[in-house]
């Protein structure tokens, strides 16, 4: 049987360099997007365009959790080290369905008070689920919850101190395809998008609540995936 190597400061130092990683790929994936014509040019071949976005988001989500798989290896550690365990898989999916409640409420009301009505597409909606699921929120709990905070939390032995810390380095991973997409600098987008990145270090904080219930990444990732569809529902 072989021997699974503990998280150490070397590994915190690793997913400080994974951070910066992150940061860098998602700045090139927003120039991509909004700096080039391929998303248009492609889009036009598909009739369901949350299908396309969904199937165009699947090359980024690869090259962000990619190298992730690459350190444990390299590291010799095992991925339940970042929260992918195969017991009590219902009581995950359980806790992060009764953990969504709450987020799916609050990601409601700004699309009902805006007037916006449902989408009833059944298409849109399983295309949509399934990008903010495995695109979108798995992707970010695994990096984050999973994956930075248990390593953090080797440099940083204060447990609060080591969340809040991983909670500002999780609002500001948005901000480099943010402020390409709303054509800013990043201070002026800071600025502007302040309050959303206070409620986003917020998030983080419940989302490790809901993580910590047994260290599964399932539960998070249901509650991050049904939070960000409940808003996506409304047209």
């Amino acid at each position: 049987m072989k021997l699974q190597k503990k998280i150490s400061h070397i590994d915190a130092i690793i997913s400080i360099l994974y951070y910066i990683y992150y940061m860098i790929a998602i700045y090139m994936f927003g120039l991509v997007i909004f700096k080039t014509l391929i998303y248009i040019d492609l889009s036009i071949y598909f009739d369901n365009q949350r299908f396309f976005r969904f199937l165009f988001y699947i090359p980024h989500t690869i090259i962000i959790l990619l190298p992730i798989f690459i350190i444990l290896k390299l590291r010799k550690q095992s991925i339940t080290t970042i929260g992918i365990r195969r017991g009590k898989i219902l009581k995950s999916i359980f806790v992060g369905l009764i953990g969504s409640i709450p987020l799916a409420a609050l990601g409601t009301i700004g699309p009902i008070l805006n007037g916006k009505v449902l989408n009833i597409n059944i298409w849109d909606n399983i295309w949509t689920f399934l990008y903010y699921l495995i695109c979108i929120s798995f992707t970010e709990e695994l990096a984050f919850r999973g994956f930075l905070l248990s390593r953090i939390q080797e440099l940083i032995k204060t447990k609060w101190i080591s969340i809040i810390v991983v909670g500002i380095m999780f609002g500001l991973i948005h901000v480099p395809f943010q402020m390409i997409k709303e054509k800013m600098s990043i201070i002026d987008f800071i600025l502007y998008d302040l309050s959303h990145l206070i409620i986003t270090c917020i998030m983080h904080i419940y989302l490790v609540f809901l993580y910590n219930r047994d260290k599964n990444i399932i539960a998070p990732t249901i509650a991050h995936a049904i939070m960000n569809f409940s808003a996506a529902l409304f047209i």
